[in-house]
């Protein structure tokens, strides 16, 4: 049974799940949009198994963690996880990211590769030629994005979305997700988050070169959102040394899709770091 902790950051309540020793090698995993910590329900257990501490916060304004008081761009995401990492006192970590989680978390990454033991990227892209999926596009769109967003409130609709998304989820997962759509200041998050991003930002954050350490890159076969053809290129571009896989019948939440097939690659991760 996983359970999640609360800790204070600059007067903000965030939400996170923590597991395995306190003193064990820690692992980071940030969620993305439109999620929280309970993306990696059926993973955390698999890896704190192996001997590792495995943490993962409710990003601001997702799940049970408080909004920032102020705006939720790209940027203050990024320096959240520095203040995340200093509060629970993390140096080095094993980062594992997933959609925008990957574009924080890769981003911080690129700061910080001296702090990174190793990676696992899952369905999320820091490269340039990137286009936004059509509802990236309605959010990023002023106006038009708000009514997207209202209509998202609809539990009922957006519940029944999800499971059509992804037949397999427990439901209990996507009751911590629609945590996001549940109050109009919740849901301007989002659109915040969105609109902060530009090629400008994304430019001086393509030296993952620079992280040598192990990395793994896990995509679904059949994401709507971010195609394998970036699982392929986050190789060639950014870590030819990084092993590829593509999980087959998946879509893009695979870690809640399809647990089985995504958690032995996990588990060769660290299983190889461990040798």
């Amino acid at each position: 049974m996983i359970t999640k902790k609360t800790l204070t950051i600059n007067d903000q309540k965030i939400s996170y799940i923590d597991e395995g020793g306190k003193t064990a090698p820690p692992v980071l995993l940030i969620h993305g949009v439109p999620e929280s910590s309970m993306l990696w329900k059926h993973i955390i257990p698999e890896i704190a198994a192996l001997g590792f501490r495995t943490i993962a916060p409710d990003l601001p304004g997702f799940g049970q963690s408080d909004r920032f008081p102020y705006e939720s761009t790209w940027e203050n995401y990024v320096t959240f996880i520095n203040d995340f990492m200093q509060a629970l006192e993390l140096e080095k970590i094993h980062l594992i990211v997933h959609d925008w989680g990957g574009m924080i978390g890769l981003r911080w990454a690129c700061d910080n590769p001296d702090k990174v033991e190793s990676l696992i990227i899952t369905d999320t892209v820091l490269l340039p030629g990137y286009t936004w999926h059509p509802l990236a596009q309605k959010w990023r769109t002023p106006g038009y994005g708000e009514k997207v967003m209202e209509a998202m409130a609809n539990k009922e609709s957006w519940m029944a979305g999800m499971k059509k998304e992804i037949p397999s989820v427990e439901e209990g997962i996507l009751e911590d997700f629609f945590a996001i759509f549940e109050s109009a200041e919740k849901r301007n998050v989002i659109l915040e988050l969105y609109r902060s991003a530009n090629p400008q930002l994304t430019e001086p954050y393509l030296n993952l070169a620079a992280i040598k350490n192990p990395v793994t890159i896990l995509w679904g076969e059949n994401d709507p959102y971010i195609s394998t053809d970036f699982a392929y290129q986050t190789h060639d571009q950014q870590f030819p040394h990084a092993g590829v896989h593509i999980i087959p019948d998946a879509g893009h939440f695979i870690h809640v899709q399809v647990p089985e097939k995504v958690i032995p690659f996990v588990k060769e991760h660290f299983l190889a770091i461990l040798k």
